[in-house]
Order: structure tokens, then sequence, then C-alpha cells
């Protein structure tokens, strides 16, 4: 009964984080998503998921969420929160029956949580699910269990087409399990790669698509991604560890035991952390776009190093990783709970001036959050060579072209030249320096009248509003 007593209360502290996290509303490409699942037909479903470009599995899960509990964010976002909790019980299982401490185990969890690991939990996007089956993958692998690994690997490729690339730690593990018996275990590799085949089935290339150089894969986006992971929490972590660690060597004069790791379980370990190298090595050559989801599994081999490192300098001492777990848990909890802006109120300013959001991203997001009365006005406009020429970009517009049909927009998207043939005076809401926006940048070159009205606060990355006099 004791060894349920962690996974207990860690699931407790989960259904309090996710309830924090879920405060947040559904943002741009959430929405994507939560239409694209509510299509009133299956058949319409069916054409609509193919214009987002992923596999089915996630839109399936939340269609079937919807109908059962209605189309609101909770249940759009139902499987994800299933998802991480799947995640992370694997990698408690793994860490406790390989480290054989539940306290170990725990903390594992916890230090997941405390990358951005955890924001998926909340996000209606594929990611979560993604993790989920890599969790089951490991768990599988570790285990020996080829039909659950196979099982596992093809939830990956009906989630995600990058799910090939996630394969790589496993195949290096395997290459130097190979190298030291000289025998190919080749029911695992056959459930490794057989279910490959899959996301050929689902994948549609949408060519002529151009990203900012900002989003672009490249040598700083390898090293970025390590910093995505962590950022202000890698100083909670090593203050943790050096704290567990500095105590449990003033109670104890002795050398600390060696725990052995075998080299197929830290080869595997160091292929997860190559992942982001390999994808962005990929993508250079296709001058694709990286963003740090796109390497996801990379965020178990933290956890997974942290516990390793601190059960070798503290001979896995129970007391040592429950004090780590107890700062730890507190920052997520802290974190998680920040709160949250709340939604700017544009009744009043300039109410008979339209109200042009600069992004696509803040068009989706106000479109579905403003009242009617601030949606009748709102503006998304498109250019296409203004887009090429001021912000290198075309996916947004690519995007609002071919998926309008699947989105009960209530805002306007309308061409550049018609709406300023008909509005010389207008607002803007964007960010003259986010690299995919394009409309702030242009007007600043032709040297139109900008006044900025104030900060409007809100969710949405937009905030700066300005009267434009064009």
């Amino acid at each position: 009964m004791k060894r349920f007593v962690p996974l207990a209360l860690l699931l407790i502290f989960y259904i309090v984080l996710v309830a924090l996290a879920t405060r947040r509303h559904l943002w741009h490409d959430e929405l994507y998503t939560f239409y694209i699942s509510s299509a009133a037909s299956f058949g319409e479903f069916w054409k609509c998921i193919q214009l987002d470009n992923h596999p089915p599995l996630y839109y399936m899960l939340a269609r079937a969420a919807m109908s059962a509990l209605g189309k609101t964010s909770f249940a759009v976002r139902l499987p994800a929160m299933v998802a991480l909790s799947v995640a992370s019980l694997c990698l408690y299982l793994l860490v406790q029956k390989r480290l054989q401490s539940a306290a170990y185990g725990a903390l594992a969890v916890l230090v997941f949580w405390s990358t951005n690991a955890f924001y998926f939990a909340a996000e209606a996007r594929p990611y979560g699910l993604v993790l989920a089956f890599f969790g089951l993958a490991m768990l599988a692998w570790g285990r020996g269990s080829v039909l659950a690994l196979g099982f596992a690997v093809a939830g990956m490729m009906l989630t995600h087409f990058f799910a090939v690339f996630f394969l790589m730690p496993f195949l290096i593990a395997e290459l130097v399990r190979f190298m030291q018996t000289r025998k190919a275990d080749w029911p695992v590799m056959c459930a490794l790669l057989s279910p490959c085949v899959i996301p050929f089935f689902f994948l549609k290339l949408r060519g002529g698509e151009v990203f900012p150089p900002a989003f672009q894969a490249g040598v700083r986006k390898m090293t970025s991604y390590y910093y995505w992971s962590l950022r202000e929490e890698g100083w909670v972590l090593l203050v943790g560890f050096l704290m567990a660690v500095l105590i449990y060597r003033l109670r104890t004069r002795e050398k600390p035991a060696r725990t052995n790791f075998s080299a197929v379980e830290v080869s595997f370990v160091a292929g997860l952390l190559l992942l982001p190298i390999v994808i962005n090595g990929v993508l250079m050559f296709r001058h694709g776009a990286f963003f740090t989801r796109y390497s996801i599994p990379t965020l178990f081999a933290f956890p997974l190093v942290f516990v390793v490192l601190l059960a070798y300098w503290t001979d896995v001492n129970r007391p040592a990783a429950l004090a780590v777990c107890a700062a730890i848990g507190a920052y997520v909890l802290w974190h998680e709970g920040k709160p949250i802006a709340k939604h700017s109120d544009f009744a009043r300013v300039y109410p008979d001036l339209p109200l042009v959001a600069a992004s696509g991203l803040t068009f989706m997001e106000m479109d579905r959050e403003q009242p009617a009365t601030t949606v009748k006005r709102l503006f998304y406009l498109t250019d296409m060579n203004l887009a090429l020429t001021y912000a290198h970009a075309s996916m947004l517009e690519n995007l609002f072209a071919t998926t309008r049909q699947c989105l009960p927009i209530r805002g306007h998207i309308e061409p550049f030249r018609t709406f300023v043939s008909e509005h010389h005076r207008f607002l803007v809401l964007g960010t003259p320096s986010y690299a995919e926006d394009w409309l702030l940048r242009y007007l600043m070159a032709q040297h139109a009248k900008l006044e900025l009205v104030g900060e409007f606060p809100s969710e949405s990355k937009d905030s700066q509003l300005y009267l434009v006099d064009f």
C-alpha cells in the first residue's frame, strides 16, 4: 500500500496544477484544434483536419471528448491532460524501478513538470500526446515488451509527423547494444521501424511557405532549445541539487557509492539530448522553421539526468530526494499559480474606428474572446507581397486563405489595399518587433502617422495599440 502513496500525492498535485494551467484562454493554434474537432459532420471534420497538416489522432480524441462533454476549452484539452499524466506515470515507473526508490521516481516527475513539459498538459495540440506515447515507448523498451513498444510507436506516428525523428534515441541505444553483443534484436527493431509507414498515409506537403529568419532552423536554434527547456527553472534545479548534496555530504564523510549505468542507458539519454540538433540540421537544408516543441521528447532527458546525478552524489538518499521534491513542488505551484492578465476592453477606445490586429495569432484569439461589439470592428489585413517584403513570411497568409472555410470567424479578413481604400484612419494592435508581423513595419516605412494610444495587456502576445492616419 505504501508504494501507492507517492502516486496518489502526485495525482492530487497534478489535478491542482492542471486546474491552474487551464485558466489560460485557447490560443491561436489551439483554436484550430477546437474548430476542426467541433465540425458539424464527420465529412467536414475529415476535410478540415487535413488543412492543419497533422496526423489525425489528437483531433479524433478531442472530437470524442467534445461530443461527450460539450464544445468547451476543457473538453478539447482533456486528451492533453490525460496524456501528460500518462507520460508522468511512465517516467515515475521507469525511475522508481531503476533506482529502487519511490522518492526518486516522484522527484523525476516533479523535475519533468518544472520544465516546459507541463505547459502541454493544458494545450489542445498533439504534443502532450507525443510525450505520453514516448513515455510508454521508453517503459516498454526498458522492460522488453515488444507489442507495447510497437503500440506506443504507432501512437506517436499517428500524432506527429516528426515522430520518425523521435525514434533516434532508441536506435542509437540499440546500435550500442549491437556493438556490445554483436546480435541485433530484430523484434525490437521491427516494433520501432514498421510503424514509420503510418505518417505517409496522412502527409500532405504544403509547399511555398516562407518563414522569417527568426523562426528558421539554425545553430542558434540548436543551443536556445536547452535554454527554452529550463530557463528560470534551471536555477531552481541547480540550487535544489546543490543544497541536497551539501546537506548529505555534511552528514556523511564517506565517498559516494558508484551507481552503475550501462552504455545503452547513457546512449539513450544522449540521443534524447541530440534530438534538437539533428532536427534543426535537417530543417536547415529545407529552410524550414524550427519551434522548440518539435523536439519535445528531449524534455524527458532533464529529469533523467537530474535524478541520476542526485542519486550518484547522495547514494540514492531518500531524505535528500524528498527535500528537493518539496523545493521543486513549491516552485511549480508558484509558477502555475501566477496571475493571468485579463482581456482588455476596447469598447470605449475610439469606438467608431476599425480595430486591426497586426498578427493573425492575436486576431484569432480576439475573435473568440472579445465581445460582439468589438469583433464587429475587428480586422486582419492580408497582402502576400507585403508580408514577404516586410516580414519574409507567408505562413499566416496561406493559412487564412486555405482554412477559413473551417473557421467560424466573426471578424473581418480583408485585403490590405481594399481596406485602406475605405479607411484612412484606424487602430492597430500589434508589436513592431515581432518577426512574423508586417503591417506596422510597412506603415512606418511609408511614413504613416502612428500615435501610441497605450498598453492594453492580455493573454495575447500584442498589447500596444496605435492610432494610424494613412
